[in-house]
């Protein structure tokens, strides 16, 4: 049932044989009201899907003991378009394990790039059938809002930058990249390349912004100048998520640098690739180092300088991360760091 045009709170009241300021003290969090009527007001709120819905409101609706229950026990994974490559499968399938081993389902909205700018919320969420909400490789601002203010509680997977700095409502879980990057960057320095460039969008999300902070301040640490003809920082297209920007960079440099610290591991093989084009190898001529640890054609897995993360415990952390909000919803907001592993390999070491 859907009649938020149309309930009001003594409707609500008249329904439950309760007063109006029972009602009012429920949405409000306020005391004096026993624990079995707020739930039967936190029912009758969501079946009606009152406006000021929040994420208590959700948790005693689930708690009531009435037929037809209203909320279901699903939690949903909202993601844009992914290339289900063994990166995000892996994450995906942490989160499913972990929620199912504690009662829960599991459904998966994804959605496209247009569907991302234009984004609407989901019905499942509109009509408040999930309890809960974990977001990954969304970084659209109107899209984060919706799910932000949504009234489900909810976990992003990084987040824009322009969100980061402002807030939402709800907990960010970001994987480490300043430090991360600080300590590649410093490593490469050390074996006497100073003349370094950076590759990688941070313009759209919170995680690649950190990693390119990592960079500069390391190079400022060491005096060694941050060269703007040797860095790519922002992306025309999307992301890099098309990689001929990249290609393009580098075909048209006329002066290489002595390195290449990459935002992610895709790029990093791009790069590594187009060096070939150009006759140059990984690492007697150019050090390039990436992030995420995925495994690629170019260079073996056991060659790329990079951070790892196991992602399969990365999806096990959102998932827990989302259950915390629901067992404990009166909890500050939470802002969590997953540190990576660095993996020092041949392609920084000559």
């Amino acid at each position: 049932m859907n009649q938020n045009h149309k309930v009001s709170l003594q409707q609500i009241a008249d329904e439950l044989n309760v007063s109006r300021i029972t009602v009012s003290k429920v949405i409000n969090n306020k005391e004096g009201v026993s624990e079995d009527t707020r739930r039967r007001v936190a029912r009758k709120l969501v079946e009606y899907d009152y406006k000021k819905i929040n994420r208590n409101i959700l948790r005693l609706a689930q708690e009531a003991d009435s037929s037809g229950p209203v909320i279901r026990n699903n939690i949903a994974v909202i993601a844009t378009e992914p290339d289900f490559s063994d990166f995000w499968l892996k994450i995906i399938n942490g989160i499913a394990n972990e929620v199912s081993s504690r009662g829960y389902n599991f459904v998966y909205h994804f959605i496209t790039r247009n569907e991302e700018t234009n984004f609407t919320l989901p019905k499942s969420i509109a009509d408040h059938s999930v309890c809960g909400i974990i977001v990954i490789n969304v970084y659209n601002n109107a899209a984060i809002t919706a799910l932000s203010n949504s009234g489900i509680p909810v976990v992003f997977l990084d987040i824009t930058p322009e969100k980061f700095q402002e807030g939402v409502s709800g907990d960010i879980v970001l994987l480490e990249g300043e430090r991360a990057i600080s300590r590649i960057t410093e490593s490469i320095i050390r074996r006497g390349r100073r003349k370094l460039g950076f590759i990688g969008d941070i313009t759209y999300a919170q995680t690649m912004y950190d990693r390119y902070q990592g960079f500069e301040k390391t190079c400022r640490k060491y005096n060694v100048p941050v060269y703007p003809e040797f860095c790519l920082r922002d992306s025309r297209r999307g992301h890099f998520y098309f990689l001929d920007e990249v290609r393009e960079f580098i075909r048209g440099m006329r002066e290489m640098p002595e390195g290449f610290v990459c935002a992610n591991d895709v790029t990093a093989y791009t790069v590594i690739n187009c060096l070939s084009e150009r006759g140059l190898s990984v690492p007697q001529d150019l050090a390039v180092s990436g992030y995420d640890n995925i495994k690629a054609s170019i260079l073996t897995a056991s060659e790329l300088t990079t951070a790892s993360v196991e992602t399969a415990d990365l999806g096990r952390r959102l998932a827990q991360q989302l259950l915390q909000q629901l067992e404990s919803p009166d909890n500050f907001h939470e802002i969590v760091y997953i540190q990576p592993q660095i993996m020092y390999k041949r392609s920084t070491e000559f």
